[in-house]
């Protein structure tokens, strides 16, 4: 790493690590607030409170973290405009693509870190901050329903069923498919109904199909009104953050994904939208990085000032075509991967015509 990078890096993390806890402060100051009254009313104790908001905080920094960057990297490109050193950069003969490398390195660095906070860290504390808001903040109700759960179980059984009722224990739409030691599957059963009894899973009106190598259907299917089948599944099973695409962790939900096509399961959409997001999201750190670069570099005539309002434009822009692009995969109008990266590519194009 050259001196001018090593100059770069280290006026970047310092100001970066200042965005990110004001960010951090201020949401838990936000929630506080918020939950202030039920607090004293209940008295909840500190370390309770303490502890809820330690589970918040892994959630705030993944989310909070591309706009600190974008921050952060702005004023520093600023900083290094406003005392002619871009100026004597370019001077010296480097380029402006150059110039930004640092700023590049900084992103990447950022987004393998939340990379791993959101895999490995997120389900974790995401099943414990769930839990605590819900028992200590008793005004706010559990939903009755939840969307979209998939479970695997201890005899490699895939559970997957589109709504999961909490007050009933009522799974709709059930898929459950069996796999043999090779992690091939070998029958599946579908259920219009089913309810998680302390006897088994009880399976409404639905169809056995048996399975024979490469996946392909072996026999008819045989249909029945009611069956139990004696699983080792609990409610708690359905219940748990993990079952949800959003927060399980990318090798499970991928292996997931494997074998719900496997079962030729359509309907899986949501389920690789979420698998793309967990690299995309990360990835736009290196994008804010790069964008903050660009637009603060720009030359303005109104001063400096003019150039973070123009990374911050860009930046909110870059955030609107992400989620407009995530509404799309979601929808099905374009297919997963197309919708998910061409924000990303169509900004990282854009930002490269401009440091040529």
């Amino acid at each position: 790493m050259r001196i001018l990078d090593r100059y770069t890096t280290k006026q970047l993390v310092p100001v970066w690590v200042w965005c990110m806890l004001v960010f951090v402060f201020i949401s838990i100051i936000i929630d506080l607030f918020g939950h202030l009254e039920e607090i004293l009313q209940y008295h909840i104790p500190p370390q309770t409170v303490v502890q809820y908001y330690l589970n918040f905080t892994p959630l705030v920094v993944i989310r909070a973290s591309p706009l600190a960057l974008l921050l952060s990297c702005a004023f520093v490109t600023m900083r290094l405009v406003r005392y002619q050193e871009l100026l004597a950069m370019h001077a010296s003969g480097i380029s402006a693509a150059r110039a930004s490398v640092p700023f590049v390195f900084v992103g990447w660095l950022i987004s393998v870190g939340v990379f791993v906070i959101n895999d490995r860290v997120v389900p974790q504390t995401a099943a414990a901050y769930e839990q605590l808001r819900y028992e200590l903040f008793r005004g706010r109700q559990q939903p009755n329903v939840i969307e979209s759960v998939a479970t695997l179980d201890s005899d490699n059984r895939l559970y997957h069923a589109r709504e999961f009722h909490l007050d009933r224990n009522e799974l709709i739409d059930l898929v459950i498919l069996e796999h043999d030691e090779r992690n091939l599957p070998v029958k599946s059963f579908y259920a219009r109904q089913a309810f998680v009894t302390p006897h088994g899973l009880l399976l409404v009106y639905g169809t056995i199909y048996h399975m024979g190598p490469q996946g392909a259907l072996a026999g008819e299917p045989i249909p029945f009104v009611e069956r139990l089948l004696k699983v080792p599944v609990t409610p708690a099973s359905f219940r748990q953050p993990e079952t949800q695409p959003e927060t399980m962790r990318f090798g499970p939900l991928r292996r997931l994904i494997i074998h719900l096509k496997k079962s030729h399961m359509t309907n899986i959409r949501r389920y690789a939208t979420e698998l793309t997001a967990k690299l995309t999201f990360p990835f736009m750190n290196i994008m804010m990085a790069l964008m903050a670069f660009v637009g603060s570099a720009q030359r303005h005539g109104r001063g400096p000032l003019r150039g973070l309002g123009t990374s911050l434009g860009w930046g909110v822009l870059y955030y609107l075509g992400t989620a407009v692009g995530q509404s799309i995969a979601k929808e099905g109008f374009l297919p997963v991967v197309v919708a998910m990266w061409t924000p990303h590519l169509i900004a990282l194009w854009l930002c490269w015509r401009l440091l040529r």
